[in-house]
């Protein structure tokens, strides 16, 4: 797995095929996913198809500072790698939060980006999603709000609730460059927290929180394929349509349940609507 040493630390990522490159994109919760893999064995026939662990995540390294979100600063080491590959304009693909992401890196970067696929824009906004960035933004805000040693202990020993183990991520962090993390201001840390997961729990997340006037200056063409739940709803992938001057939109076949997500469709396909989201985006490329 190659790395590039980008601003102050290295980006680890993997490239398959050759031709026009295609980045793939998953949401700031991970490194590289089976997802991933799935993409890039999918569409390295035609394309070059680049994926990657963002800063800390998987085996890239530890970097927190002051940024909009964690997007942004996931957003602001992607173009430099990209700039260190002389890569002057890529294709972006995107699962859940990782469509948001190409959204704003395309937002950010408009000269870097030639098209830009989202699969399941996600409501953060609903109870669900709001409680994971909850354990992974706020609880570790209240908990530095003492010291870093309390965050990175509240992340050790997480609480036992449903997406507790969410907080995780500064233990993993901590285990992999410990002076690092206790060396931070904790008051800082605290507040880029808070700022991180305010900007992810905004209702507008799935629009990468752009206004109607920036969906509008983005003029790539736009694949959307909503495959809609409870927590990935039809309504956001439509107005993401409607603001998005060169868009196509696949409308979903039906609303998914979470059963059917994560469990049915899991024993005839392991990628379910996501393998669907692929044969589309294929379909797109090729147009």
């Amino acid at each position: 797995m190659p790395k590039c040493f980008v601003k102050d630390i290295n980006i680890w990522y993997e490239a398959y095929g050759k031709g026009d490159t295609i980045i793939y994109l998953q949401s700031v919760l991970g490194g590289i996913n089976p997802g991933a893999y799935y993409f890039a064995g999918r569409l390295s026939e035609k394309f070059r198809v680049l994926i990657w662990d963002g800063p800390n995540c998987g085996q890239s390294g530890t970097t927190i500072k002051a940024a909009p979100s964690e997007y942004h600063l996931h957003c602001e080491y992607l173009e430099g790698l990209l700039n260190l590959l002389g890569e002057n304009a890529v294709h972006i693909a995107g699962c859940s939060g990782g469509g948001e992401m190409g959204l704003l890196f395309a937002h950010l970067y408009p000269q870097k980006v030639k098209s830009l696929a989202m699969y399941r824009p996600t409501d953060t906004s609903c109870g669900l999603e709001q409680e994971i960035i909850r354990a992974r933004y706020f609880d570790l805000a209240n908990a530095a709000r003492h010291s870093m040693r309390d965050a990175v202990e509240l992340s050790e020993k997480p609480p036992q609730t449903r997406f507790g183990s969410v907080t995780r991520w500064l233990a993993e962090l901590f285990f992999k460059d410990d002076k690092k993390i206790l060396s931070m201001n904790n008051n800082e840390f605290s507040e880029i927290m808070e700022c991180w997961g305010k900007w992810m729990g905004d209702p507008l997340f799935y629009r990468a929180c752009l206004s109607d006037d920036e969906l509008g200056k983005i003029e790539i063409p736009v694949l959307i394929f909503p495959c809609s739940d409870d927590y990935h709803p039809e309504r956001l992938a439509a107005d993401l349509h409607d603001n998005l001057p060169n868009s196509t939109y696949i409308p979903s076949e039906k609303h998914r349940t979470e059963s059917e997500i994560y469990n049915a469709e899991k024993a005839d396909n392991p990628f379910g609507g996501f393998a669907d989201f692929v044969d589309a985006y294929q379909k797109f490329m090729s147009d």
